[in-house]
């Protein structure tokens, strides 16, 4: 009978009552027998003008708790059974929503019938057997304050777990198959499924628990058939007790699997997104609180779900831009390639040709116009120079030695190029660092570029420290200055300023992380730390 929800009996073997109390309370059971029915007509004109008449689910719950409904049990001296019984029925009146001062009255209303049949029974034994019926009744308020608790901590236990469910989900499919679990242990279902409305009235199945995949596929449909769709139509919540004998239910393999369906709406802000049902092999009626629990439940549910799906959307486009943005520093590397190869191949071409015509033509002149060869010999100086500028700008471009040679080879390349052009002081704490993947050398080069393209710019520093060594499967790199610092979080809301940003998804495109410190007149420390 009461096996949907088994929990300890409060009073096991009716540990509170005394020996001369039990025996007592089993004669009256005896007696009870005989006239209970005298009794519970007495107690319906009481509870009738309470507003509870006929099949009244709230009276018949009230009614297994008075002690005439069990009197076989307590003439049996079967205690602990009889508290079962009211433990099963107290829980099922916290479901109705009968509150506790309803049913404390409906207890006395019993009592003031039972206790003049008591009188007449027993006459001056009477008292004492009314003494016992007080001692009984304090059981049976302990026991359902018990039976009170236990549906309340249920309710709770079942918020909770969902809150941990959409606090530990890391996808929208493992937010609804975690919620489903939590559901289907609350009410005890041997099945659940989550049904997301998609554009063009159509139900379409994203999570499933307690349901092979064939059967699960049943659920699916337009929202003009079945189940699912007459409450994804009418927002409103379903209860089918018998599948066998509900037109809402077509599917044979759903009637074989299953005897009855609770089902609520998935709202957003009174929008209806999407279906939750729970399934169960045995009739079983969903009861008001019950009822409450799911939808609030379910509406929890459902703005997790958008908030997932959100997040969902979020990272794809975060993902999206990342690539982007990993394929828009490609290309700028192609193209600083590309124009390297101009200038070494074309420009760096022509400018050696036209150096060397001025040679020719400086030795002609020191026969025919002396007082030119001075000015011939201050065009090829400039000529000079631009080359150096020009194979200088080259490097920058595309370090030819960095594919060659490596990371290490190329960065001490810069910074003595760097030296020779600034002047600043370079320090350089350089480890065996080894091959890289190409990708991870043109990153790192171009985030140590820009690193010291800032000291030039900003710093106003005369001293510049690069640090890289390899420890714990990382690659830890470090660039320090001692130049007059700046203000990070103004520096960071720049408007029109991408130099930081740039240089956060550059280190996080290698899955790495940078840190910044830095305070006015103190000097900046850039660590970027890498795996590898």
């Amino acid at each position: 009978m009461q096996g949907l929800e088994s929990a300890p009996i409060l009073v096991e073997d009716a540990v509170v009552l005394s020996d001369q109390v039990q025996g007592y309370v089993r004669r009256l059971g005896e007696e009870l027998q005989g006239q209970r029915q005298a009794i519970e007509a007495g107690w319906r004109k009481r509870r009738a003008r309470a507003g509870m008449k006929g099949e009244d689910p709230r009276l018949r719950a009230l009614g297994a708790i008075n002690p005439g409904s069990s009197a076989e049990l307590l003439a049996e001296g079967k205690l602990s059974e009889f508290f079962e019984n009211v433990e099963y029925h107290g829980r099922r009146l916290a479901k109705l929503e009968v509150g506790p001062a309803e049913v404390i009255s409906s207890l006395r209303e019993y009592e003031e019938a039972l206790v003049p049949v008591l009188r007449r029974l027993f006459g001056r034994d009477a008292t004492n057997y009314i003494w016992s019926l007080e001692h009984l009744y304090f059981c049976i308020m302990l026991t359902l304050n018990t039976a009170y608790f236990q549906v309340r901590d249920r309710e709770a236990q079942a918020f909770y777990d969902v809150f941990q469910d959409e606090l530990e989900s890391l996808s929208v499919d493992e937010l609804l198959n975690r919620v489903l679990d939590s559901l289907m242990r609350a009410f005890h279902a041997e099945g659940g499924a989550v049904l997301l409305l998609r554009p063009g009235g159509q139900l379409e199945l994203k999570a499933s628990r307690g349901l092979h995949r064939e059967l699960a596929k049943h659920w699916s449909g337009p929202v003009s058939q079945g189940f699912a769709g007459r409450i994804a139509r009418t927002g409103k919540p379903k209860i089918v007790l018998d599948v066998r004998r509900d037109p809402l239910v077509r599917s044979p393999e759903i009637r074989k699997a299953f005897r009855s369906l609770w089902g609520v709406p998935l709202l957003v802000k009174g929008k209806v997104t999407g279906v939750l049902h729970l399934n169960f092999a045995r009739e079983y009626n969903c009861l008001p609180r019950e009822m409450r629990l799911l939808g609030a439940v379910a509406e929890r549910c459902a703005l997790a779900l958008e908030k997932a799906q959100l997040m969902e959307t979020l990272a794809q486009r975060e993902k999206q831009i990342r690539e982007l943005g990993e394929y828009m520093l490609k290309v700028e590397e192609e193209e600083r390639r590309r124009i390297s190869r101009e200038l070494h191949d074309e420009v760096g071409q022509a400018m050696l040709v036209v150096r060397l015509y001025l040679e020719m033509l400086q030795k002609d002149l020191g026969t025919q116009a002396p007082p030119l060869v001075g000015k011939v010999g201050e065009v090829l100086g400039l000529i000079d120079g631009t080359i150096r500028d020009m194979r200088r700008l080259i490097a920058a471009l595309s370090p030819s030695v960095l594919a060659q040679l490596g990371l290490e080879a190329a960065l001490r390349q810069f910074a003595a190029n760097f030296s020779r052009s600034f002047p600043i002081h370079v320090r350089l704490k350089l480890s065996r660092l080894g091959r890289l993947s190409p990708d991870t050398e043109i990153m790192l080069y171009r985030l140590v570029q820009e690193c010291f393209t800032n000291v030039i710019k900003h710093s106003k520093g005369e001293n510049v420290l690069l640090a890289i060594h390899r420890s714990d499967g990382r690659l830890h790199v470090r660039v320090e200055d001692d130049g007059i610092g700046f203000d990070l979080d103004q520096a960071s809301q720049k408007r029109g300023s991408f130099g930081l940003t740039g240089m956060g998804e550059r280190v996080a495109l290698l899955g790495g992380d940078i840190e910044i410190k830095t305070r006015r007149h103190e000097g900046t420390r850039i660590s970027i730390r890498i795996p590898i």
